[in-house]
């Protein structure tokens, strides 16, 4: 039986940075080290770990933050470094984890959340049955050296404003969501 735990990031255990360490390492590999160094540099404010038989075998990271967008105040939330172990994936973990995750972005009143796939991996039609959608346009972050970078495979979804989702969905210009990427 797989047991979700939602821990703010202040109160993260040894163990369970461990754990992350591990599991980054496993689902991430193939991501450059320079890129997590200077792009990957936004802070989860939580997680929510998943275990089975008291091991950690998935975990999601929580982000949140305020942004200004087409001249409109908007707090967006994010969900970044979804991972699940290989030998325990295809079982829906990942998915109560999204679910988990868009219940506490949603008490913390983000009009919508957004997350990054890569397009190879084929992991985007998770999140499209989850309901995320993508932004047919490239978005863009300001990495830990200043540079604007932009890339493709945002994904959105609605959690506490329709309105402001389709305001960034239907926009042309390219949705810029801060320092750092998740």
């Amino acid at each position: 039986m797989i047991k979700l735990q939602f821990v703010l990031e202040k109160n993260i255990t040894q163990l369970q940075k461990k754990a992350t360490k591990n599991l980054q390492k496993e689902c991430f590999s193939d991501v450059p080290k320079d890129s997590i160094e200077k792009d990957f540099i936004s802070k989860e404010f939580a997680r929510i770990f998943a275990y089975e038989d008291n091991k950690i075998i998935g975990m999601l990271g929580l982000f949140k933050r305020d942004i200004v967008f087409d001249g409109k105040k908007i707090t967006i939330g994010g969900m970044g470094g979804v991972c699940v172990v290989a030998k325990a994936r295809k079982k829906g973990i990942a998915t109560q984890m999204l679910k988990k995750g868009l219940k506490i972005l949603q008490k913390e009143r983000c009009a919508v959340a957004c997350l990054n796939v890569d397009l190879k991996k084929k992991a985007y039609k998770l999140y499209e049955k989850a309901g995320f959608k993508f932004i047919k346009r490239k978005i863009s972050f300001e990495n830990i050296k200043g540079e604007i970078k932009y890339d493709t495979g945002t994904m959105f979804i609605p959690v506490c404003s329709k309105s402001i989702y389709y305001f960034i969905m239907k926009s042309k210009k390219t949705f810029h969501y801060g320092i750092g990427y998740w």
